[in-house]
């Protein structure tokens, strides 16, 4: 009969052994996965802002090609309107001398 309770005593210690191990490895894996968790959130947020200030200079450099443009039709546009303006300056001048 002794030799019974000590299998059981034996059991019940190999298996409190088995649930200690086991909650250590639990204590061991969880911030193991916590940390590899964090580094590649934060890996995929580098490349986000990156993405992001990538958008942005493309963006500002499409603006400022926009505004070259649009100030060089500006630039022909007040040209053309100058260049209107004294032909219909001219031909009123010459409107008045031929009805004098």
């Amino acid at each position: 009969m002794k030799h019974k309770s000590n299998n059981g005593l034996l059991g019940a210690l190999c298996i409190g052994l088995g649930c200690g191990l086991a909650a250590v490895g639990v204590a061991l894996v969880v911030p193991a996965c916590a940390d590899w968790s964090l580094s590649l959130a934060d890996r995929a947020l580098r490349r986000g802002r990156e993405a992001v200030g990538s958008a942005a200079d493309t963006f500002a450099e499409v603006a400022g090609s926009a505004s070259h443009h649009f100030d060089a039709a500006a630039k022909a546009a007040k040209a053309g309107t100058a260049k209107a303006a004294s032909a219909v300056e001219s031909a009123a001048r010459q409107v008045r001398e031929y009805a004098s």
